[in-house]
């Protein structure tokens, strides 16, 4: 899955890098995930049952692609087998996750880097949200 070079309105993303600069800065399972669209394996992933009391996941991960605050530690809930939260970060009007059509899902990315998230799913049970929507 090839990233688009900008967000959804047509502006470049502010993160600039090259993929070889993601590569070296980035694991070979990270790069397959944020850069390329991969998926997680269900319950595998490394922060899937880490819930921390505050701070914030980055660019979905600590340390990975642009460091970008993306959701608070607060937001996150349990979920049987993915990262799951339920609202992100914005700055002023701009939400630090973007939104794209994926097929019949809505796929998730970093604001900042273009960097692939995840999908955003829409009434589940689990979700605290009162949209009941999972990121």
């Amino acid at each position: 899955m090839a990233l688009p070079p900008s967000r959804s309105d047509g502006t470049p993303f502010p993160c600039q890098l090259t993929e070889d600069e993601y590569k070296a800065k980035l694991t070979g399972s990270q790069y397959r995930c944020l850069r390329q669209g991969g998926t997680e394996a269900y319950r595998r992933g490394e922060f899937c049952n880490f819930f921390p009391e505050d701070g914030y996941m980055a660019c979905d991960r600590p340390r990975a692609a642009c460091d970008i605050p993306l959701y608070s530690a607060k937001s996150k809930f349990a979920d049987p087998g993915w990262d799951a939260y339920a609202s992100c970060y914005w700055t002023g009007s701009t939400c630090h996750v973007g939104v794209r059509p994926d097929g019949s899902a809505l796929e998730n990315f970093c604001n900042n880097c273009g960097s692939h998230l995840g999908h955003v799913f829409f009434r589940d049970p689990h979700s605290p949200a009162p949209t009941k929507e999972r990121h």
